[in-house]
């Protein structure tokens, strides 16, 4: 063969790869890590929406709904006096609403969609650290009760905890890759964290000291400055609130400790469910063996990584503890400081996802997100451990419902039931006439125990009314009068027979 034709041939079967490649359609293969994280990820859409309207809305939700409801500037002007948050979330649910609508799940869903992204944001937090850590903290974030509970209620707590691990995701890469880009996302995502509660400062504070440690403060500076800038433009707003005593009056009574162990019981098993002691001890002893993996399996890399992620971790928590212990700022609870949850999940995961624990890693893991599920499931199983059941009381209520009909139930009870019965509100009258009064009482959940049975429902006959049944469930109970004709009267009578000082007589007007 001449040696023109030999090159040429050689040239040809070099060539035919290269062809076939160009050919050949590419293909994005997720890895094993990656895959596992969006099966977890689609497992908590499913778990979330599914049953998204099993629980029926309890006061704080229908405070969000009611405000939504208003106009866009009526409801700027009154989220200082009905909340004590700043006012991102409002805004975006507000819009969320003209999209999918103002009923139940048209507002759940947004939560329920924030707290299924929260679930890839944890992986790829731990995917920092390795692809088993990033898959054992997507599995925590999905089953987890309190993130759960989160994800189904018409309140800023998801959209906090999705802003707070999307910041921790930016800091993590700035760390490794002190690059501008990664230091203005972490800035920008910590920004939209603190326009939803003013506790996500207690993250952006250790996480901006870590990186000023590690990078210097001339990189830091413009970043963290944004921060800054925006969290002091909002003291006026949560100076005004804070005056108001919006929410913050029923924490500062319960005791310090009380609020430690049951933030404590919140980031391991959720806010309420059955047998809340054992489950927690367990949860506990399985978190503390996670611990225990991160200083004694770890290896040089998780190691260093560990203690970066714990110091976010203890500190976001030290923080607020500080100020409730100074009495500086006393609202420390576990609904005000749930985005800490976010970094204590990937420490636990680094613990988890040890290179020289595998089986006791997964052992623990398992374990945790087996108790987590079982969790879930009872609640909502059993309703006295769901929210407060409004729309079952509603239901249980005979029906026409005359307009005339009077409904004597707690402080607030308004709220919740003007959602349910369309057009009813609080009289401020001194007296009321109706031809039905009826007396509605709730069960009460108990932190470590079982829930209290509802209060007992006056048996008493007003005057000018006669019996006219008394229901009572697990949830609530409920007891009828009737008068053949309109009758007169006191509000100050039905709070004494209902023996709740500040109870509402709630009317159509």
């Amino acid at each position: 063969m001449p040696i023109a034709d030999r090159h040429h041939s050689a040239g040809a079967v070099l060539e035919e790869p290269a062809a076939a490649a160009i050919r050949r359609p590419t293909t994005l293969r997720l890895s094993t890590a990656a895959q596992t994280a969006v099966a977890l990820t689609v497992l908590a859409a499913v778990l979330r929406f599914a049953t998204l309207d099993v629980q029926s809305i309890w006061i704080d939700e229908s405070a969000t709904l009611i405000l939504v409801h208003r106009g866009f500037s009526g409801m700027l002007s009154h989220l200082s006096a009905s909340e004590s948050v700043p006012p991102l979330y409002y805004v975006l649910v507000w819009a969320w609403t003209k999209v999918f609508g103002a009923g139940v799940l048209g507002f759940r869903s947004f939560s329920a969609v924030a707290g299924t992204l929260t679930v890839p944001l944890l992986y790829l937090a731990g995917r920092q650290i390795s692809p088993r850590v990033g898959v054992w903290a997507a599995a925590l974030a999905a089953f987890n009760p309190a993130l759960y509970y989160y994800s189904q209620e018409a309140r800023c707590y998801a959209l906090l905890i999705l802003f707070g691990a999307a910041a921790f995701v930016m800091w993590q890469r700035a760390l490794q890759e002190p690059e501008g880009r990664w230091l203005t996302l972490w800035a920008g995502f910590s920004i939209l964290a603190v326009l939803t509660h003013y506790f996500a400062a207690f993250l952006f504070l250790p996480e901006a000291v870590v990186l000023a440690r590690r990078l210097g403060w001339r990189r830091v500076l413009a970043p963290a400055g944004a921060v800054v800038i925006v969290g002091l433009a909002l003291v006026p707003l949560a100076v005004s609130q804070h005056g108001n005593g919006k929410k913050s009056a029923w924490i500062e009574e319960t005791e310090l400790v009380s609020r430690i162990a049951e933030t404590a019981k919140q980031f391991l098993i959720g806010l309420y469910g059955p047998v809340e002691i054992v489950t927690a001890v367990v949860a506990g002893l399985l978190a503390a063996g996670a611990l225990a993996l991160v200083l004694w399996r770890t290896d040089t890399h998780e190691r260093q990584a560990a203690r970066d992620v714990a110091l976010v971790a203890v500190t976001a928590i030290a923080l607020p503890l500080l100020a409730a212990v100074t009495h500086v700022l006393d609202v420390f609870n576990g609904r005000n400081v749930i985005a800490a949850w976010v970094p204590w999940a990937v420490l636990l995961a680094i613990g988890l996802g040890a290179t020289r624990a595998r089986r006791a890693g997964a052992l623990i893991g398992v374990g945790l997100c087996a108790l987590s599920l079982s969790v879930i499931v009872a609640t909502n199983l059993i309703p006295g451990y769901q929210r407060d059941n409004w729309r079952g009381a509603v239901d249980a209520l005979p029906t026409p419902r005359s307009a005339d009909r009077v409904i004597v139930g707690e402080q607030y009870a308004s709220l919740p039931l003007s959602l349910y019965l369309p057009g009813t509100r609080a009289q401020t009258s001194s007296a009321v006439f109706t031809r039905e009064l009826d007396f509605l009482t709730l069960r009460t959940r108990r932190t470590g125990r079982s829930p209290a049975p509802p209060a007992e429902v006056p048996v008493q006959t007003p005057p000018g009314f006669r019996p006219a049944g008394v229901r009572r469930t697990e949830s609530y109970a409920i007891s009828r009068f009737i008068a053949p004709r309109v009758v007169a009267v006191k509000v100050e009578l039905l709070r004494r027979l209902s023996n709740e000082p500040y109870a509402e007589a709630i009317q159509r007007p």
